[in-house]
């Protein structure tokens, strides 16, 4: 298997690997690293990205709803079983930028500042060179929120229509991701060609409210009529127990989640035209997946809190450019995003091994069919709790309340909730998590523990939390964070 190598660009020394990742035989190496973009298509499922499991409902395979992905996935490597190390933006975010688990660099909702002693990846590339850059519309990445994108050297927010009122037209359907498609175009098209970049765009379009354009629904469910989307309050109303399974028309609001997942898809294929327009396609490696997923009624839940499920952790991950191959692989061991910080490093052509321990360059070695994975939770907010109990005064909200942790070897995982309850599923046999098998199984209970231990250790004190500016504490309500 051959795979082209980019006109001056460096490939890094760690994917040159017998049988599995090969180079052009006899093309010598250039004298610069390639580009890197790597995308993130906020709370896209894995199995709406083209990779369904026996619990994935209907509505998420009814059509191919990511095709740029799979375009890209065709000319580069897929890995199907990657986990993201939480189930929401701001611990999922961190963890890829810092190569740590929430429970190493503490950036989350109680405290979402990233400690400013933690190194980036855009840290790391820009003292190498790069020019780095993101674009994003999630207000959680901003500064003013968390610092997340500290170390870009230019950070483009776009603002986002359609999320404090649901409104008839386009606007109604903007998360921002035109916005930010249209900045990074722009800054391609102006920035230092002499220089590598590392570029980073969030596309917040499969995020609630789901309100899909006609064609994007007409793709997902053909015929469905939607006129006014899924609102975020129907999200609180159902984790609330105010509405339940019989008062949610659950395949419309499947559908309209597949329809908002083909925008989001689509602006991806946007940003690839914008690398081809500019020549850049061959000297540009393409990283795609999802911080997190989404629970559509699965578990008892709506949107992305209160849970570390399958659902929530399993993202798609693709990766495409010179020298990545060989072209159209799909990989199964299994990995998380806290990897993609090793990985960049060792694209860019600087030691991986730099990298904290828990991060493992993709490119490196096939991981162990039993690497554990790991997922973590800190816990709601008090305030998305109360706000869920003034809903419903009958709530019973000690199910939501627990931090929780989880870890996945092979096909067990057993997962852990501050009330101290434990449960254990085989993931083989029962995708769903439907069967509690811990009480069955107290060895392996014990042997999961032990590493559960091991593997997610104490929070460290990540200082004061800080306080949000009432602009962003707007944005943030209206996508269902704060109240």
């Amino acid at each position: 298997m051959f795979v082209r190598v980019a006109k001056r660009r460096l490939v890094p020394a760690a994917i040159v690997l017998a049988g599995a990742f090969a180079l052009l035989p006899g093309c010598q190496r250039a004298a610069k690293q390639p580009n890197i973009l790597i995308v993130v298509l906020d709370t896209v499922r894995r199995d709406a990205a083209g990779w369904p499991t026996a619990a994935t409902p209907p509505e998420l395979t009814r059509a191919v709803l990511t095709p740029n992905m799979a375009e890209l996935a065709g000319r580069g490597v897929v890995w199907r079983n990657a986990w993201s190390a939480a189930p929401w933006t701001v611990p999922s975010h961190a963890s890829l930028f810092t190569g740590l688990l929430p429970s190493g660099h503490g950036c989350n909702g109680l405290r979402p500042r990233l400690r400013s002693t933690l190194p980036t990846l855009a840290d790391r590339l820009g003292e190498a060179g790069y020019e780095t850059a993101a674009f994003f519309s999630n207000p959680w990445l901003a500064d003013r929120s968390t610092w997340l994108l500290r170390g870009f050297q230019l950070r483009q927010e776009a603002s986002i229509g359609g999320l404090t009122r649901m409104m008839v037209g386009e606007a109604a359907h903007d998360q921002g991701g035109v916005a930010s498609v249209t900045s990074f175009r722009k800054w391609l098209s102006g920035r230092d060609p002499e220089k590598p970049f590392l570029a980073f765009v969030n596309i917040l379009e499969a995020h609630l409210p789901y309100a899909p354009l006609p064609v994007d629904l007409a793709v997902a469910a053909p015929g469905l009529q939607a006129e006014g989307g899924i609102p975020i309050g129907l999200g609180h109303e159902y984790n609330s127990g105010l509405v339940d399974d019989a008062g949610v028309d659950w395949p419309r609001v499947r559908a309209c989640y597949a329809g908002d997942v083909v925008a989001a898809d689509r602006l991806f294929g946007l940003l690839l035209k914008a690398l081809q327009e500019a020549g850049l396609d061959d000297e540009t490696v393409v990283v795609v997946t999802s911080d997190h997923g989404e629970n559509l009624g699965d578990h008892r839940l709506f949107e992305h809190q209160f849970s570390v499920h399958e659902t929530l952790l399993a993202v798609p991950l693709v990766i495409a450019g010179p020298g990545i191959g060989p072209v159209g692989a799909v990989r199964a061991e299994p990995v998380m995003l806290t990897d993609l910080f090793a990985t960049v490093l060792e694209l860019a052509g600087l030691p991986a091994e730099t990298a904290p321990p828990g991060s493992r360059s993709l490119f490196a070695a096939a991981a162990a069919a039993d690497r554990p994975l790991v997922g973590e939770y800190e816990g709601p907010s008090t305030g998305l709790v109360s706000m869920l109990e003034t809903i419903n005064p009958q709530l019973d909200a000690a199910r939501l309340r627990p931090a929780r942790r989880t870890v996945r070897a092979g096909d067990l995982r057993l997962s852990w909730a501050s009330d101290g309850s434990f449960t254990l599923h085989d993931m083989a046999s029962d995708p769903e998590q439907a069967r509690d098998l811990a009480p069955a199984r107290p060895d392996d209970v014990r042997r999961l523990r032990v590493l559960l231990d091991v593997l997610a250790g104490a929070e460290p004190d990540a200082g004061p939390g800080g306080k949000l500016d009432e602009a962003t504490r707007r944005q943030l309500e209206s996508l269902g964070y704060v109240h």
